[in-house]
Parts: C-alpha cells; sequence; structure tokens
C-alpha cells in the first residue's frame, strides 16, 4: 500500500522497513494527539462523530492526495482545508496545531518532519471530518475515475477543462497555470502534467536548466525538469502521480491540482529574462 508523501517526509530513500516503522509512528502520533483533542474542552468539538479508526482508514485510502507544500508554507500556522462551515475559529485552530506539533516533538520526530507530518495528519482528520458531513458523497468510486468524470469534477469547480485530441483532461483555466490531467485505470494513477516552451529553439538549455534549478531549491514539493528532446528546444515540464484505491477524494484532488498548478507558475515566474511562454501562447 503506497504512502508516497510519508515516504518523501521520512528520506527520499528509505527502505520498506524504515518507512513502515515511520507510518507506526505516525499512527501512534495521531492516536496520541486524538486523546489529547479529546481532553481538551476547548477543542474537542474537532474530533466530534470521529473515530481514529476512521482517520486511519482514510489515511490508507487516499493519504497520497496530501501533497507536500512549498517550504515557507511550513513557517507559520497551517491552513485548515475543511470547508468554510466546518472550520473552527483561528485561536482554536491554532490551538489544536500547537497541541499535534506538542504530540510530535516529544514522540522525537525530527524537527523538519514535525510541520509536514502535523499538515499530513490534519489534512486527513479535516478531510474526514468534511465526508462525515457531506449530504451527498464528494468522492469518485474507483469504478468511476476516468478522464471524463475527472474533466467534469473541473468544470464544476468553476475551472474550464476539456478532453484534448490526445484523451487527456486539459485545464486552460481556471488555475494559476494551464495543466493536464490523465487517468490510468490499469495502474490506478492520476497523473498532473504542466509545461513552458522557449520562445525559440536556439534557447540554450542551461538557461532553462538553471530556471528548474532554482524553482526546485525554492518549491521543495514538485520537481521541476527540462526535456531536450523536442524540435521546440528545451522544455521546462513537471508531471505529479497520485496513486488512488477504491475512492478518489474531490476536494483534495482539486486541492493537489491548484497546488501543483500554483507550483508551476512560480517556477515559471523565475524566468527573469523571458526564455520561455506558456502553454496557452
Amino acid at each position: 500500500m503506497p504512502f508516497i508523501l510519508l515516504a518523501k517526509i521520512h528520506h527520499p530513500r528509505s527502505d520498506t522497513d524504515n518507512l513502515s516503522s515511520f507510518q507506526e509512528a505516525v499512527e501512534t502520533a495521531t492516536q496520541t494527539f486524538y486523546d489529547a483533542v479529546c481532553e481538551q474542552k476547548s477543542i474537542k468539538h474537532f474530533l466530534f462523530g470521529i473515530s481514529v479508526e476512521k482517520i486511519y482508514e482514510n489515511m490508507k485510502i487516499h493519504g497520497d492526495f496530501v501533497v507536500l507544500k512549498p517550504e515557507k508554507y511550513y513557517r507559520d500556522v497551517i491552513s485548515q482545508t475543511a470547508p468554510p462551515g466546518l472550520q473552527v475559529t483561528p485561536n482554536q485552530f491554532e490551538d489544536i496545531y500547537t497541541c499535534l506539533r506538542d504530540v510530535l516533538k516529544k514522540q522525537r520526530f525530527l524537527k523538519k518532519q514535525i510541520p509536514k507530518v502535523a499538515s499530513y495528519i490534519i489534512e486527513n482528520i479535516e478531510e474526514t471530518r468534511a465526508l462525515i458531513a457531506d449530504a451527498e458523497p464528494n468522492i469518485l468510486r474507483s469504478h468511476e475515475v476516468n478522464n471524463e468524470s475527472i474533466c467534469a469534477m473541473f468544470n464544476k469547480s468553476r475551472a474550464e477543462a476539456r478532453i484534448d485530441q490526445y484523451n487527456d483532461v486539459y485545464v486552460p483555466s481556471g488555475f494559476d497555470y494551464p495543466f493536464w490531467t490523465r487517468v490510468n485505470k490499469v495502474t490506478k494513477e492520476i497523473t498532473f502534467g504542466a509545461q513552458a516552451f522557449p520562445i525559440s529553439s536556439s534557447v540554450n538549455s542551461s538557461e532553462i536548466q538553471n530556471i528548474s534549478e532554482q524553482a526546485n531549491a525554492k518549491l521543495g514539493n514538485f520537481f521541476m525538469e527540462v526535456d531536450n528532446r523536442t524540435r521546440h528546444g528545451p522544455i521546462l515540464f513537471s508531471l505529479h502521480a497520485i496513486k488512488y484505491q477504491d475512492v478518489v477524494p474531490k476536494r483534495m484532488l482539486l486541492r493537489a491540482a491548484r497546488e501543483f498548478s500554483s507550483a508551476f507558475e512560480t517556477a515559471v515566474s523565475m524566468d527573469k529574462y523571458n526564455y520561455l511562454k506558456s502553454a496557452l501562447n
């Protein structure tokens, strides 16, 4: 069962045994945090109606829909991801977040891991809360996941999306930067892709490589690469695949798409000398 985000938080080259221990540590921290919140009158309503077993279940089903954020995101109190009607007050959320960080610190997670693990746990809990409160299921069952249903989901979110000539879902507007989405029903993967083209084929590959390196150093969440094998010249691109199992949580998929699109826009904005043009141009 893949835990791609936890693997990235733990160490990019972690072996299976070490990663398994790390997953167990995250679950133990979640239980300790759950108990600590339930003991505090001012914030225990945050977990009203949900069990720690349900949180574990949802982590395993759709934990990989939580994506890493830019490093600057973790320097302050993270954002609430629950729908507005379910959000607690800012002061209560800060108390909840502080409680979780204290638990992780006591359980000896590394300093650099704590904000990322905290974000992972909180986002899974917030989605668990939201799914319980939904009047209609805000998910796609595995047999419903295809390019057409993903395209309809994007259009319903007030973005513009269409199936292109390659049978991918192309989203030219409604997000920070145009991107494509592809569903592979065999491997059960949903992949985001974005690219920016050089203004001419004579642009030096080293210039685009420099942009990708700057972006990777700043962002730290999505990997920017350069493709030199095209007739257009060196292309800046990024791909991000998400594994799904029984269900795809629509809210989390949309959030991942926004973060991917935003990251690529940030990468392109580092092109100080205008070597690149948008996929729309």
